[in-house]
């Protein structure tokens, strides 16, 4: 009874919410599913690692042995001629000669450096690379070994690094004997680096490595990095090194230089050196690692679909309902935000029709959304921009934004100066759906910004360009007229007798006097041509062309001809006159400050009367 009354709210909880049961029994089958395919993909993996190290352990030894073969052969072919340089070098000098051209034509001429014969003294006799200066090699080991002993054996030194040829080599030795007593040594030396690249061949990756070593661990060959290891002994705590007793073995351990993680399969020579063969673990483990990303990825994936596709369907309906009152909510602030915000809204279709605008569009315009729904956009700016810009946006090349200034039409016929930033909205298929344009009314920012403009280039009184302007011009005409090779011509204008004018009738009479000026000066010069006030009563103009030697000239006359006028202000007659003094490019300076004060010297030798009422 207890039971069932302990069961029953339990039981009522299951009934009134059958969902819940349902998401308890598919967790807990999940649960054991992801515990069963892990636990499957785990035991995979250890037992592929297991396989797959064994093979690289065979494959090592194999590999070893194979090229360990090969060293041994060549060692072989080595002592072959180097006995036949040592009975030689017993015999005569003729015979020694002999054989080393033999061993010289039967060897190939980057594995064999040379052979060569050392005296009892210690010092070379005989090179078959010819003669060679005078050379101690008496301290070398083997010469010392060998000469140490009876015993007749082949001697393979560690490498070395010749005092002539400061190349690195392997020295084949033998002690020369006659009648029993030592008379030297004949040597064989053998490139390290064109026999370990021999030995490429037994290799699968180029990571891998085949090292030979010496008894003492010393490095006699390599494969990789051949020069970075040579004579370089390697750690004493190695099996081969520990165990002279041992044939073969293997290990795992890390490059000393390249840091690659490598298994190691040794084996020991006849001759008693010992052949390494490393196989990188990175890319020999890749197989290993794309199987075991393999198994993972659908243990993840069954487990996964299978926990999540039932949970997913239980919470769609409940997200659903979400989402609908969410994009409502959503829907409403979007409405809210586009009927209050202050730029003007067009939304246009895929032909550039007016599907929408909002209430900024129409303050700004006066256009009502009645009004405009299904026209052409070009109606609404004067001058076609927004209609190309639209067009440039459907260009298959076109980035889908723009952005610019425009001149936009109001519904009463006026017009304003619009900024428009205008985007694409397309669909899943890349077509375009809608286009979005942000309007704004910037007529008078755009005025303000002119007469900011105007005012810091223009000279209030005349409308003349400044100084400012004028060399900012100038500049532009020089580097024109460098990369064209053509001519610049600047005129430096000074009025004569305008001091009495402005203190006698005042200020007002020479700002009006000013102005006539002006107006003369660019009834003179052509349009290209600027024409500038930089000052007071100074003037300055620019010509540019290929005539403008005889073209500034003719000018500096027309303007003392203009200026010599009477003018009439305020119903007075007034005279002045003028200076001008006349700089060209390149001849009289490459800069705009070196035209300027040219020419404002050469105003200067006219006004004092040098060569007329305009100077050079």
């Amino acid at each position: 009874m207890r039971q069932s009354l302990l069961l029953s709210p339990l039981l009522h909880r299951f009934v009134r919410r059958p969902l819940h049961a349902i998401r308890l029994g598919i967790a807990v089958a999940s649960v054991f599913a992801l515990g069963v395919g892990w636990y499957d993909m785990l035991r995979d993996m250890r037992d592929a690692e297991q396989d797959t190290m064994e093979r690289l352990r065979v494959q090592a030894i194999i590999q070893a042995r194979a090229a360990g073969e090969a060293v041994e052969g060549a060692i072989g072919r080595f002592d072959l001629a180097l006995r036949a340089l040592q009975t030689a070098g017993a015999e005569s000098a003729a015979e020694l000669g002999l054989q080393g051209r033999i061993i010289k034509a039967a060897m190939s001429t980057d594995l064999l450096l040379q052979a060569f014969v050392i005296g009892a003294d210690g010092y070379l006799t005989y090179s078959s690379l010819g003669a060679a200066p005078r050379n101690y090699l008496g301290d070398r080991e083997y010469f010392r070994t060998l000469a140490a002993t009876d015993e007749d054996r082949l001697f393979i030194s560690r490498p070395v690094i010749g005092r002539l040829s400061k190349k690195w080599s392997i020295q084949f030795a033998r002690a020369i004997r006659h009648d029993g007593r030592f008379e030297g040594v004949a040597a064989l030396a053998v490139s390290p680096e064109v026999w370990s690249s021999r030995l490429l061949r037994f290799e699968a990756n180029p990571l891998d490595t085949l090292t030979l070593l010496d008894g003492d661990g010393y490095v006699l060959l390599r494969t990789l990095n051949v020069n970075e290891h040579l004579a370089k002994q390697a750690p004493g705590e190695r099996e081969y090194r520990l165990h002279p007793e041992r044939i073969e073995g293997h290990y795992v351990a890390h490059g000393a230089v390249d840091g690659v993680l490598r298994l190691y399969g040794w084996t020991r020579l006849p001759s008693g050196l010992v052949m390494l063969s490393g196989i990188a673990l990175e890319p020999a483990l890749e197989p290993l690692r794309a199987q075991r990303s393999g198994t993972l990825m659908r243990v993840v994936a069954a487990s996964g679909l299978f926990v999540f596709a039932i949970a997913a369907l239980l919470i769609a309906l409940k997200r659903y309902e979400r989402a609908v009152r969410r994009l409502g909510e959503r829907e409403e602030h979007y409405r809210s935000v586009l009927e209050h915000m202050d730029e003007g809204l067009v939304v246009v279709d895929a032909d550039n029709r007016i599907v929408n605008v909002n209430p900024a569009f129409s303050a700004i315009t006066g256009f009502t959304q009645e009004e405009v729904e299904k026209r052409p956009v070009f109606l609404l700016s004067r001058g076609r921009t927004l209609d190309r810009a639209m067009s440039e946006l459907s260009a298959p090349s076109s980035s889908g934004h723009w952005e610019g200034d425009f001149e936009g039409a109001r519904a009463g016929g006026t017009s304003y100066t619009g900024h428009a930033v205008i985007s694409t909205l397309r669909n899943a298929s890349g077509d375009v759906r809608h286009r979005v344009a942000l309007i704004t009314d910037v007529t008078e920012r755009r005025r303000r910004d002119d007469d900011i403009w105007r005012q810091a280039n223009f000279d209030r009184l005349t409308g003349l360009p400044n100084r400012a302007l004028f060399a900012d011009r100038l500049d532009g005409m020089l580097r024109h007229a460098r990369r064209h090779q053509s001519s610049v011509a600047v005129l430096f204008i000074d009025l004569d007798r305008f001091k009495p004018v402005n203190d006698g009738f005042g200020h007002e009479i020479g700002d009006l006097l000013l102005r006539q000026v002006a107006h003369r000066l660019l009834g003179v010069f052509r349009d290209e041509d600027t024409v500038a006030r930089i000052g007071g009563d100074e003037f300055i103009a620019v010509m540019q062309g290929d005539d403008v030697e005889a073209g500034g000239e003719r000018a500096a006359a027309q303007v003392v001809e203009q200026l010599s006028q009477p003018f009439f202000v305020e119903e007075r007659s007034l005279q002045v006159g003028c200076s001008v003094g006349i700089a060209r490019f390149p001849v009289d300076g490459d800069s705009v400050e070196a035209l300027v004060n040219a020419a404002d010297r050469a105003m200067y030798r006219a006004k004092n009367g040098g060569r007329g009422p305009w100077s050079r």
